[in-house]
């Protein structure tokens, strides 16, 4: 799997059909998820240069991307780190009935990540132009506060295994309906023994699905509840008894005085 997935001559291309179970409302969210991907590890948390991200006027500055900082005849590479370099390239295709369905990428990335993080007048350089390439390439001509597969990318996850939004598909899915998927198979998660799944889901007043915060709160009240039913027990079977009020402080003699009461 590890030569297929680095080879440049095989043909990645699969094609997936599914049945949609239920109807789905747009907008309907594309997620990739990836599994075993420490993106929290100290060493590639910390590759990168978030005054090169903002300021064109920082583009040198790549002391924090090493080994991704400068190219063999020292040109600074931006954006510079091993959290651009690993930007996941994994393609995907939506078709129904033969009818293309367009993926929109409007608003997947924050809003204040755009405005404050990533400048307006930085453009991709030296991207990916070494002899191991890393993930997906950037295109030169659009400012980094525009390429929003690289925003969405370079927010973290905290755990290792986590989901980050691919895109939107702005039309409704009736339920039964024929799904075809096309996917590039681009990403290499061969070589740290990583998955690579698919999600579409839609979200509610609340919120999308969330299963973590469910198990925690459930988790949590679970536990609280224990313990108070505890305290109780402890307290009908062997209850703690009251304290004498003559030895509070404020109903002792202080030294060397005498109640003559």
């Amino acid at each position: 799997m590890l030569a297929y997935i680095q080879s440049n001559e095989t043909n990645k291309t699969c094609t997936r059909t599914f049945l949609v179970p239920k109807q789905m409302k747009s907008p309907v969210y594309i997620y990739y998820q990836l599994d075993n991907f420490y993106q929290n590890h100290r060493r590639y948390v910390k590759s990168r240069s978030d005054k090169q991200l903002r300021s064109r006027a920082s583009e040198n500055d790549t002391s924090s991307c090493d080994p991704e900082d400068v190219t063999a005849n020292k040109s600074a590479i931006v954006p510079c780190g091993l959290i651009a370099w690993s930007l996941f390239n994994d393609t995907y295709g939506f078709s129904v009935n033969n009818t293309l369905l367009g993926v929109s990428k409007k608003n997947i990335a924050w809003k204040s990540d755009q405005q404050h993080k990533f400048g307006s007048d930085v453009y991709p350089k030296n991207f990916q132009s070494g002899g191991l390439i890393g993930g997906a390439k950037l295109n030169s001509s659009i400012p980094l506060s525009q390429q929003v597969d690289l925003i969405v990318w370079m927010r973290t996850a905290a755990l290792p295994t986590f989901r980050k939004l691919y895109g939107k598909i702005e039309v409704d899915l009736e339920a039964n309906t024929e799904l075809t998927v096309v996917i590039e198979n681009n990403y290499n998660t061969y070589s740290f023994g990583g998955k690579k799944k698919l999600v579409l889901s839609t979200t509610s007043w609340i919120g999308g699905k969330n299963d973590f915060l469910g198990i925690a709160y459930i988790t949590l009240g679970g536990l609280s509840l224990f313990l108070a039913i505890s305290f109780l027990l402890i307290y009908i079977i062997k209850p703690r008894p009251l304290g004498d009020p003559t030895f509070l402080s404020w109903n002792r003699n202080p030294a060397g005085h005498f109640n003559f009461n």
